[in-house]
């Protein structure tokens, strides 16, 4: 017989070894593709940043002013009403996010709201939608519309508030959220900004209206826009379009977790005691955070886009927050 025509192949043995090694490769393989992809996420994270930072730079060139982070929230309107002089009315509740639609190409969307009448936000003390009328109803429809630009892509958390956490959004189901919070340095907005302390005042806040010149430490030593995670475990995450009590921005000194970056765990004041950890989820309302490893980007008021690392050093972390403290940031 020719020993020629015999057919060869794998024996058993050798395609397990075979098989093997595929497993191996793919195994030290994918990691560097989940890298790669959040990388590209990062990326675009960051253009997003930076088409806010021109709308901002916009909208200052514009008005000569930048946006407040919001106007009189639902939990203000009570504590402050009627508004005092010069300041919005107490329930109108939109967000700084509305003022800039026109730079964000969204033009059409922006002339669609009355900002005669309230973003459609419940009042926290009540059932009822604020202002009570159909152009409220009107505004709170408009919400629902999903903002890409205004969500990071390495967040997979909910980008709408639906069911029972509806009133959290704007009061209708489908309200959509942001990823993106004002610079502020109270997040639940009861504290009208011009009256803030000076020393503590952030580029944000509750009928703030800020400019260059408030800016004392100079705008690439002030961040302007926090990164934060579209859920929450306790409390409620950012609306692109109006805002509750605990809604009105990022305070990135966090102070709900002591100043501590992407702090993922919450609650032990919970009864019985029970703490729940979800990477990518913040645990309090209002704090810094994203779905990036290790950190979270800002927009720093000269338009540059910053990785800060979840490790930071707390004092640096505060004075990167503040407009006019007159203290030195140094690296970061």
């Amino acid at each position: 017989m020719d020993r020629r025509s015999r057919r060869e192949g794998f024996t058993l043995i050798e395609l397990l070894v075979v098989i093997a090694i595929i497993a191996v490769l793919i195994a030290l393989l994918l990691p560097a593709v989940q890298q790669a992809r959040e990388a590209a996420r990062r990326t675009q994270c960051r253009n997003n940043l930076k088409q806010i930072g021109l709308a901002l730079h916009n909208y200052h060139d514009q008005f000569s002013v930048f946006p407040y982070a919001v106007a009189h929230t639902g939990q203000a309107a009570t504590a402050i009403n009627p508004a005092p002089a010069g300041q919005f009315n107490s329930v109108t509740n939109h967000t700084g996010w509305l003022m800039l639609l026109p730079n964000f190409e969204q033009a059409a969307l922006y002339s669609q709201f009355n900002f005669n009448w309230a973003t459609g936000i419940r009042n926290p003390n009540s059932a009822t939608l604020m202002g009570g009328s159909a152009n409220t109803l009107i505004n709170a429809a408009l919400s629902t519309r999903i903002l890409p630009a205004l969500l990071c892509p390495s967040d997979d958390g909910p980008t709408v508030y639906t069911g029972a956490d509806s009133s959290y959004g704007c009061g209708v189901a489908n309200s959509a959220r942001t990823s993106y919070g004002f610079s502020v340095s109270n997040g639940n907005g009861t504290t009208v900004w011009r009256t803030e302390d000076p020393l503590n005042r952030r580029l944000f806040g509750l009928n703030s209206a800020a400019n260059f010149r408030d800016i004392r430490d100079g705008a690439s030593n002030t961040v302007a826009i926090v990164e934060t995670t579209l859920d929450v475990d306790d409390g409620e995450t950012q609306s692109w379009a109006c805002s509750s009590h605990v809604g009105a921005g990022i305070n990135l000194d966090a102070p709900n977790s002591n100043g501590v970056i992407n702090q993922f765990t919450c609650c032990t004041w919970r009864t019985p005691a029970m703490a729940q950890t979800r990477f990518g989820r913040l645990g309090e309302w209002g704090e810094p955070g994203s779905a990036h490893p290790g950190g979270l980007q800002v927009l720093m008021g000269d338009g540059a886009v910053r990785f800060i690392n979840q490790n930071i050093d707390r004092v640096t972390q505060q004075r990167l927050s503040r407009i006019s403290d007159g203290n030195t940031v140094g690296e970061f």
